[in-house]
């Protein structure tokens, strides 16, 4: 069956996942891929390097498949909002891809559902740079049929790494909030590990060696050295603004069901004391509002040598 796709954001992550979507199309002998972006000239850029035709919102609803990478809530719901009430073909399949709010995937659902259209749910776990080595772990929830379509789409495609999960949307948006918690709490406990040392006298290089043998190749490791080394200030990986806003959405599930999140409390206290500092840097960044609590400067004056 040969299906029409459209990829709706292009930004840090979309630019990428666009350009692996767009050349299995080709290989498995789809039509070219439908890009969009507010600012076109990232369409445009694309369209140099992958086999993808620039197109307009309208272009894309007439898409059978069409996917969305957007900033936040309110944009996601005016996009897909907009695409449902444009008339879209009775079974298309929109695949949003975005970090939003539980709350806001089940009313866009019910809304496509009421369209004949079928909503799922497909949040990624990854930095920028693996969406570019196409090493993203994929979160799918949705209607059966529609999932079975999309995998072949996304898999190995985009990345090698599948969770499968319910025909309810929002639970891929749950999971991927459950993500953020981890990857949100253990950059607050890096920040306080690496401060405990350094205020007691030991360099927070030495702290960063301890958790580079403990925990080499992880997170962990990856978090610390960009902390010790400073580079949050200026090789944004995460935003504090995009940090914040999953974080408020992690705090609000918690809220829903009754779970106290004492440590998402404190990384949003310490993001935004950080925030107001030094502007929208890194999530890492957070460690210099831990070190300002414990009478340290935010950025240590010279990197400590491991």
């Amino acid at each position: 069956m040969s299906l029409q796709c459209a990829y709706i954001g292009l930004g840090a992550m979309g630019y990428s996942i666009a350009g692996h979507i767009a050349k299995n199309l080709q290989e498995q002998g789809h039509p070219e891929l439908f890009v969009y972006n507010r600012t076109q000239t990232r369409a445009e850029s694309l369209k140099e390097t992958h086999p993808v035709k620039v197109a307009s919102l309208e272009e894309c609803a007439k898409a059978d498949v069409i996917f969305s990478c957007l900033l936040n809530d309110s944009i996601v719901e005016t996009v897909i909002t907009g695409l449902i009430s444009s008339g879209l073909k009775k079974g298309a399949i929109i695949v949003e891809q975005s970090t939003v709010a539980p709350t806001l995937v089940d009313s866009l659902a019910q809304k496509a559902k009421e369209h004949g259209v079928i909503y799922l749910s497909c949040p990624i776990m990854g930095p920028p740079a693996f969406a570019a080595s196409a090493n993203l772990l994929v979160l799918l929830a949705g209607p059966k049929e529609g999932r079975a379509i999309v995998k072949p789409l996304l898999i190995p495609v985009i990345g090698k790494k599948f969770i499968d999960l319910s025909e309810d949307p929002a639970q891929g948006s749950r999971l991927k909030l459950c993500g953020n918690f981890f990857i949100t709490g253990l950059c607050e406990m890096i920040a306080e590990g690496l401060t405990l040392g350094e205020a007691s006298g030991i360099s927070e290089g030495k702290v960063g060696e301890l958790l580079n043998s403990m925990f080499p190749q992880t997170v962990l490791s990856i978090y610390s050295s960009r902390m010790i080394e400073k580079t949050y200030n200026d090789q944004v990986h995460f935003s504090l603004t995009g940090a914040k806003k999953d974080a408020t959405h992690v705090l609000k599930m918690g809220e829903a069901y009754g779970v106290d999140l004492p440590v998402t409390r404190l990384f949003l206290d310490n993001l935004e004391s950080a925030k107001e500092k030094k502007g929208d840097i890194d999530l890492t960044g957070i460690v210099g509002s831990v070190r300002e609590k414990a009478g340290l400067e935010f950025d240590l004056k010279s990197t400590p040598k491991q």
